[in-house]
């Protein structure tokens, strides 16, 4: 017994041999585009995997007394009413 897939593939060929529409063909050269462009787009997403760099931009991050003081001096400059 054949595979159901190869048998179906064969007939889609025949048929679009024995097609002389130029719409018809148009539109399935669409739809294999838009096939195409999806395996495209999700390989492209595939590559840029994010790296998980939070350690280090925490390290880099400011020490709670550089955040006092900086919160102080902003509070300092906010324009109080007298």
């Amino acid at each position: 017994m054949e595979n159901p897939i190869i048998e179906a593939k064969k007939e889609l060929i025949q048929w679009i041999k024995e097609m002389d529409e130029l719409e018809d063909i148009a539109e399935l050269l669409e739809i294999k585009h838009r096939m195409v462009s999806n395996v495209v787009v999700a390989e492209a997403q595939a590559e840029y995997v994010v790296k998980d760099d939070f350690d280090d931009r925490f390290a880099k991050g400011l020490t709670s007394a550089e955040s006092r003081k900086r919160t102080k001096e902003f509070i300092e400059k906010l324009p109080w009413k007298k």
